[in-house]
């Protein structure tokens, strides 16, 4: 009973999901909060929690998942140069881009859009970044801006040399750039956020919601459609982009760009919706891309009747299956995904498949969660086993493919989408 006082605490106070960011890591932390506390029993420590405001800070501190480095997704900020040089920038000359970050965690992501900022040749003082996050911790190491090697990732590192000056085993950010961000700690939920802040024309706040509660979800959209400009960008992580699209957002269809635009969709915009949903990679709601197929007459909104009549996921992935292999722990897998816990769903999705080697929705499952988890190598694998298994398996097709193309494989990718098309019959 005490340990589901302080999920509801975390909840109302933060908006986080006990089922998605896993009661184990809250429960870690408390256990870290009541040693450090000299407490004997939770009893003991939710009483501290509920009359200290030193506590309930210290406790968020604990169970905030800072997991980041420099140009994350990269598509993403090539994508940004783009935008802003070829669309933002004829719309509104003479004016201020202003972006926002968060959260921003230990500062990789603004400083990330800093550095591509300069390099888009826009003038230094007609840019405004601000960079906002829950941690005093984060912020503290994100304004003094020196990095070990976990913040860089990837094999393009060239930008390492120019902005950074190595510092035994760190690397420290240059002046130039540290200077272009403005720091600040705060919380996209607390009420007031939106009205002591002018109106944004980027905003950045990736895998954030897939640590929040449903209702919490929909409370930072709507805090988001507020903060941003008429057209204003909104940036997500892999597995967010549904979420914003159900909330009114107009989706960007770029490849490896998981973005929206604030604008709601048009009919148009949303029959392309429909061909995206057959044609791009979902990391969008697991259950949707997991199951094989849908009870009764329920068609999933990012599905055309069409496309849903033709079972997109493959009838043939199960037809081997027995009901034992059905046990508990890949729907528990399944329902972590759904829920946004991708660490805990891949470890039972992982213990499932060494029972179960050639079981097919598993197998797929898996490479969606590494896909999400940005490691393109490992989901790869994954798709080519689920294919090995089920060679019409389309969604894992139009999955490689995605990879291929962000691996430059350009032919590759063609054939696998034209694989996936023939599938679909043409839809």
């Amino acid at each position: 009973m005490t340990s589901t006082a302080i999920e509801k605490f975390l909840e109302k106070e933060i908006g986080l999901s006990a089922d998605a960011v896993g009661s184990d890591i809250i429960s870690k932390a408390v256990q870290l909060r009541m040693k450090d506390c000299g407490l004997q029993g939770p009893g003991e420590y939710l009483e501290c929690l509920m009359s200290s405001g030193k506590e309930r800070e210290k406790l968020i501190e604990e169970v905030v998942i800072p997991e980041t480095w420099f140009f994350r997704n990269r598509e993403s900020y090539v994508y940004l140069r783009q935008y802003l040089k070829n669309e933002w920038h004829h719309k509104s000359k003479g004016k201020t881009v202003r972006i926002l970050s968060v959260p921003c965690s230990t500062g990789e992501e603004p400083y990330s859009i800093a550095m591509s900022l300069m390099d888009s040749g826009i003038d230094r003082s007609k840019m405004h970044i601000e960079a906002v996050d829950i941690s005093t911790a984060a912020i503290l190491k994100a304004k003094k801006a020196s990095y070990g090697p976990r913040s860089f990732r990837g094999g393009d590192l060239g930008f390492r040399d120019r902005f950074f000056d190595p510092e035994e085993n760190v690397y420290a950010l240059k002046e130039s750039v540290k200077q272009m961000v403005k720091f600040s700690t705060d919380n996209l939920l607390r009420k007031g956020f939106v009205k002591e802040r002018d109106p944004y024309d980027i905003l950045f706040c990736r895998n954030l919601l897939i640590y929040l509660s449903p209702e919490a979800k929909k409370e930072a959209l709507a805090v988001i459609k507020k903060l941003l400009t008429s057209e204003g960008i909104l940036f997500l992580g892999h597995a967010e982009r549904q979420v914003a699209v159900e909330q009114g957002f107009a989706g960007i269809h770029r490849p490896g760009v998981f973005a929206c635009r604030k604008e709601r969709r048009k009919a148009s915009d949303e029959k392309k919706e429909i061909v995206d949903a057959a044609f791009l990679p979902r990391q969008r709601i697991f259950e949707k891309a997991a199951r094989t197929g849908f009870k009764g007459n329920v068609v999933p909104p990012c599905f055309s009747k069409e496309v849903a009549s033709k079972n997109v996921l493959g009838t043939e992935a199960v037809k081997h299956e027995s009901p034992e292999k059905q046990i508990d722990l890949f729907d528990g897998a399944q329902r972590l995904a759904d829920q946004g816990s991708l660490q805990s769903a891949l470890k039972l999705c992982s213990e499932f498949l060494k029972q179960n080697p050639t079981h097919v929705r598993a197998n797929f499952l898996m490479g969606l969660l590494f896909e999400a988890l940005d490691d393109a190598d490992k989901a790869e694998n994954c798709f080519n086993k689920a294919l090995y298994l089920e060679p019409k398996h389309s969604d894992a097709l139009n999955h490689l493919a995605f990879i291929m193309e962000q691996k430059g494989e350009k032919d590759r990718a063609l054939s696998l989408r034209k694989r996936a098309m023939k599938i679909y019959g043409g839809v």
